[in-house]
């Protein structure tokens, strides 16, 4: 394994040389910052913003992106990677100068073909592996941070001694510095982002839920678990040490549970679904997926933002950070910031601080109940790790009891009634303009599935499967069916309980969540329908 370190960098290389950062966000300051320092000619390009207000601030000189191009031997592209294309198109590839070198801070753009650059320009790969702030930081403190290189192409013959020259210049080579292709750039970043992240949120999740069902404090489940930052530590040291030699600073105790324990989490079903992840990724389906995303824009991801804030973890964290945060600097390290707007530290006494425990215990305590109360006792039997909780708006004012249980004759009247009214009813007829989007709910406990189809304009209902696979598929019983298309059971909750689980494709789980109000209505107004006429008949 070659690891660059200072030694294989030149910085000569860039003497002459005028090197044009585009974008002075995190990334662009720092690295502009951490160049200028390290003696070399650093101009920026940005928009007329506060941005290009604070790089004048750090005595730069600031040019239309175009401009400072035309000017350039060295063009690093430090924006995001959705306005890339966009920008490079209108505004870089007509200025590029030929011969010049164009540096990409991520592989993404380039490995799955949304930017193309002219055959007559050096083309590499300079991705710190840090963020920010930290790049800036770690260069002042005089140590450095890792980096991956690559060479795209390489006119001058000289690219790769460019891309290091450029490590050394923004401090990465101190610490050392791997050259992979873009391709194996982006995909490995993508993999942690998509793959390795969220397995890592779905145990986490899974862990505080299962010890706050068995009735530890929520307070000392989050803190034990994360909040207090140990684990934090932990991982900085196992970055420093190694996963094995790290476990030296723990008890022996700890180090024995750990490995004698460790192999009952070696789940094949877990490797399969990181597979799964990668071949997304490396197949480019999420490429266009988040270009398709974009060009509506991005309607889904302001759905899993909401989503997020949604989770019974979030309001519990709030509260707990509330909690740690009113003792002021006393507090623990990673928790001790500001305290909220108008608080002055130290202001709240022991007995408001026992009120907020006592708070937090009690939200925990209906969160959990309003989704167990539906029906545990029939949930389909999968792993939570299997399951993509689905957001559902609720109702403003929700019952707290679940709802009357319907029996299966008098449910299925219901639903038929309430697949007739949706395919007539204008706010799931406009949803079904454009777009071709089939889902079916699977009902564990009766046998049933009924499927709703929104396609063209049409909204097709029918008390049975689908004729083709559906996008997005609910497994669940009838009692948590109904009560979650009455408004009653939020489905976050009821997934994270395991009493949901779900099948297809995640985003257009995600879609369907866009009408999910105007079915709760039009399902509500056909519930209450039929149970009028069901206490009409004599």
């Amino acid at each position: 394994m070659k690891l660059y370190k200072d030694a294989d960098a030149d910085l000569a290389l860039l003497a002459n040389k005028t090197i044009a950062v585009i974008g002075y966000g995190n990334q662009g300051r720092a690295q502009a910052l951490n160049l200028r320092d390290s003696g070399l000619n650093v101009t920026i390009g940005n928009r007329a913003d506060e941005y290009a207000a604070r790089a004048k601030a750090d005595r730069f000189a600031v040019h239309a992106i175009g401009d400072a191009v035309a000017r350039a031997d060295v063009v690093m592209l430090l924006i995001p990677d959705e306005v890339m294309p966009g920008v490079f198109r209108d505004e870089i590839a007509p200025r590029l100068r030929p011969g010049a070198a164009l540096v990409f801070a991520s592989g993404y753009t380039v490995a799955f073909g949304l930017i193309e650059p002219p055959p007559s320009v050096d083309v590499v790969l300079l991705a710190p592996r840090m963020i920010g702030a930290g790049v800036r930081d770690l260069f002042v403190a005089g140590r450095g941070f890792p980096s991956f290189i690559g060479v795209a192409q390489d006119v001058s013959g000289q690219a790769r001694a460019l891309a290091l020259a450029l490590a050394k210049g923004i401090g990465s080579t101190r610490a050392g510095v791997v050259e992979v292709t873009f391709a194996q750039e982006a995909e490995l970043d993508l993999f942690t982002e998509q793959c390795f992240g969220p397995a890592f949120g779905s145990v986490l999740t899974s862990a505080v839920t299962l010890l706050l069902d068995e009735g530890y404090p929520p307070e000392a489940v989050l803190l034990e678990l994360y909040m207090s930052g140990e684990f934090a530590y932990t991982l900085g040291k196992i970055a420093e040490l190694g996963l094995v030699e790290q476990a030296a600073l723990h008890s022996t105790t700890s180090q024995y549970g750990s490995l004698s324990r460790g192999l009952r989490f070696q789940i094949p079903e877990l490797r399969a679904r990181l597979r799964e992840g990668l071949d997304e990724i490396r197949s480019g389906a999420f490429a266009r997926e988040w270009a398709e995303e974009q060009a509506e824009g991005a309607p889904t991801l302001a759905v899993l933002r909401e989503s997020a804030r949604e989770m019974p973890l979030y309001a519990l964290e709030r509260q707990l950070r509330e909690v740690l945060q009113s003792g002021g600097p006393a507090g623990p390290p990673l928790l001790s910031g500001a305290p909220p707007s108008g608080t002055a530290p130290g202001a709240r006494t022991p007995a408001r601080r026992r009120a907020l425990i006592g708070r937090l215990r009690a939200l925990m305590g209906r969160l959990l109940g309003r989704s167990r109360g539906a029906s545990a006792a029939t949930a389909p039997q999968r792993s939570p790790a299997d399951d993509v909780p689905a957001r559902l708006d609720v109702d403003p004012h929700p019952h707290e009891d679940a709802p009357a249980a319907l029996g299966a004759e008098l449910m299925a009247r219901v639903i038929r009634a309430f697949l007739a009214d949706a395919a007539s009813d204008p706010a799931l007829l406009l949803f079904a303009r454009g777009r071709t989007l089939t889902s079916a709910y699977r009902l564990t406990d009766t046998g049933v599935t009924l499927s709703l189809r929104f396609a063209g304009g049409a909204v097709v209902g029918a008390l049975e499967p689908p004729p083709e696979p559906p996008q997005v598929q609910l497994s669940l019983t009838a009692a948590v069916f109904d009560g979650m298309l009455s408004g009653r059971i939020n489905a976050t909750r009821a997934a994270l309980a395991g009493d949901i689980a779900f099948d297809g494709e995640t985003r257009a789980a995600l879609t369907l969540q866009r009408v999910q109000r105007d079915l709760i209505r039009v399902y509500r107004q056909a519930r209450e329908r039929v149970l009028a006429e069901e206490a009409a008949t004599p």
